[in-house]
């Protein structure tokens, strides 16, 4: 018997900002980023400007996390930076 009410709605693509997210993600967990506890990030020209700040707003509230800017525009990850040059 199928289930009156409720529609099964399909699901909804990702936001640009969710796809951003997912990216730096990637790069972030990669086997060398992890080795060494560091990466470098930046904007590709498709992603969205808005994306990119609110990314990098919610990254400056991460501890353990030093941002550096780069002069080309590029970011400069660090985590743990005790442990990394330990």
């Amino acid at each position: 018997m199928a289930k009156k009410g409720k529609k099964q709605q399909a699901p909804q693509p990702p936001s640009s900002y969710e796809l951003l997210g997912m990216r730096i993600q990637r790069q972030i967990n990669a086997p060398a980023a992890q080795s060494e506890k560091t990466v470098v990030i930046a904007r590709q020209d498709d992603e969205r400007e808005e994306d990119w700040e609110r990314l990098l707003g919610e990254l400056e509230t991460v501890e353990e996390l030093t941002m550096i800017p780069l002069d080309d525009g590029q970011i400069h990850l660090r985590w743990n930076p005790e442990e990394a040059t330990g």
